[in-house]
């Protein structure tokens, strides 16, 4: 059972409710807005499998799916464990990708999703051509940027130089698309961009110089659950 924000009444449902009574639908804020935004630019996808679109994203980390159900509120409808660490091995040997696979090597996989919303139609153009493109007008706040990196970036220490490092994939060779999105931000742009093969597709990345790096922690605040490792020590919580 889950309260209604606006009624206050208990349902099963809240969904169904809403979609009898949608002007009990609470709004997405800002934050949810830009939230949305950046899972997108990571893992993310839209479902838009009925009248109103939801989000879903797949991944190893609990506590920070659990941080995005608190954040949505009632838009959350929770997550689920889809696959074990055993059986992610047991596919990898089955599917010949890994055929000595061990399961201490693989993790638990969860999906969270949303509930559906209008809101989040706003979202589907990304998906007009059949793939996901992102369009030219994004705007990188410290939200959208930071649940972009946490999805998609890494943390490249090495000789004391920490640096950021964030895939694209979908964005091969968008070099003039990517620098534009941190130019009007006002952030600092990549010093490289590298593609390489990655098996059945292409890998595109971003990476930042040292100096530059640290002013996108800096601008993107202290780290997320599970991802404080893509975060130098002095920016993690004791």
């Amino acid at each position: 059972m889950v309260n209604c924000p606006d009624c206050g009444e208990e349902y099963v449902d809240l969904g169904n409710h809403w979609q009898h009574s949608p002007k009990h639908r609470p709004k997405l804020t800002q934050k949810q807005i830009d939230v949305v935004t950046g899972l997108l630019m990571g893992d993310g996808w839209i479902s838009n499998n009925s009248k109103n679109s939801s989000i879903f994203v797949e991944m190893i980390s609990p506590n920070y799916l659990q941080y995005l159900d608190n954040l949505f509120g009632c838009l959350g409808n929770g997550f689920d464990l889809i696959n074990t660490a055993a059986e992610s091995a047991q596919h990898a040997k089955d599917n010949g990708f890994s055929p000595r696979a061990k399961t201490e090597n693989y993790s638990d996989v969860y999906r969270w999703r949303t509930r559906s919303h209008p809101e989040f139609n706003s979202f589907n153009h990304w998906y007009s051509t059949g793939e996901k493109v992102w369009p030219e007008d994004i705007e990188l706040t410290p939200t959208v940027l930071k649940h972009w990196y946490v999805g998609d970036g890494s943390y490249r220490t090495s000789n004391r130089s920490d640096c950021i490092s964030i895939s694209m994939c979908n964005e091969v060779n968008n070099e003039s698309k990517i620098t534009k999105y941190f130019v009007n931000s006002k952030l600092p742009t990549p010093c490289n961009y590298s593609t390489y093969d990655r098996g059945h597709r292409k890998n595109f990345s971003a990476q930042w110089t040292v100096e530059d790096s640290y002013k996108l922690w800096d601008y993107m605040g202290e780290p997320l659950p599970d991802f404080e490792y893509k975060w130098p020590k002095e920016y993690r919580q004791s």
